[in-house]
């Protein structure tokens, strides 16, 4: 596992693998003694993080492996990046879009690629405007900027939380040039081809419907109440991709203690990628 990188494009060539990949996931913890006794080499820059810069919160290696405001599964979309487009010079030519501002990825990848757009989301804010001093809203199923924006939109975790996920897609392939890439992390539902739907607003009243009980993850800008989780989308997001507009979709996944990209049920991260 010192770095591995496979691309899939269709449920049916992930499925066979997920019994290996499970087992392979005993392994993990292995990697986190080599990693604590040399470090990792940062993504894009090709830097030296010394073990004395990491901090590793286990269990969950995807959710940790913390360093220059990055974990695991932001090192993995950086990784994707380097493949896609070849390095950071390039990478600092296109008009980017990332769709979160106050998080340690969002202020490592502004010091990366200084004139990357950023943005949060609160519900009620009229897009554009601010919500945390110069950083303004977008949401991300109307988005507040013209089509052919952007060459790349990034999201980490946010496709969970979307009430309305195939509008959202439809909304980052109008807002890519052709050729524009989407490259996002979301909890994926491993072993199953359909999205397990979680919660969804009621049209009458606006209320919240869980469906089982109500899931939320931890949110910068609302630390206290979490953001709600509306689905785990399964692998028919491949199809939402399609429907919304993109020419081709792809999970990819990354394992590499090299780079500090670990897992915690299976050994490495899945990171989405479409072209437009």
């Amino acid at each position: 596992m010192h770095h591995q990188h496979e691309r899939f494009t269709a449920f049916e060539q992930f499925q066979p693998l997920i019994p290996e990949l499970l087992s392979q996931a005993g392994y993990v913890p292995s990697c986190i003694e080599v990693i604590q006794k040399l470090g990792i080499i940062e993504p894009l820059t090709a830097e030296h993080i010394t073990p004395e810069e990491l901090s590793i919160l286990a269990p969950n290696y995807r959710e940790s492996l913390h360093a220059r405001g990055c974990l695991s599964r932001n090192r993995a979309i950086l990784l994707v990046l380097e493949d896609c487009l070849g390095g950071l010079e390039t990478l600092r030519e296109q008009a980017i879009y990332l769709a979160e501002a106050i998080s340690g990825f969002a202020l490592r990848l502004k010091q990366l690629v200084p004139g990357i757009t950023l943005s949060e989301f609160l519900d009620g804010v009229p897009d554009g405007e601010a919500v945390w001093g110069d950083i303004v809203n977008q949401n991300l199923e109307a988005l507040n900027f013209a089509d052919r924006s952007f060459d790349l939109v990034i999201t980490s975790e946010v496709f969970e939380h979307i009430e309305n996920l195939p509008k959202a897609l439809a909304e980052i392939a109008r807002v890519l040039r052709p050729g524009g890439r989407l490259v996002a992390t979301c909890p994926l539902a491993l072993g199953q081809f359909s999205t397990i739907t979680k919660a969804r607003r009621e049209a009458a009243s606006g209320r919240i419907q869980f469906l089982g009980e109500p899931d939320f993850h931890g949110d910068p800008l609302r630390p206290e109440e979490g953001a709600v989780v509306f689905q785990i989308p399964g692998w028919d997001l491949l199809d939402q991709l399609s429907e919304a507009g993109f020419r081709s979709s792809a999970v990819h996944h990354i394992v590499s203690w090299k780079h500090g990209v670990l897992g915690h049920d299976i050994p490495g991260v899945l990171v989405l990628e479409a072209q437009r």
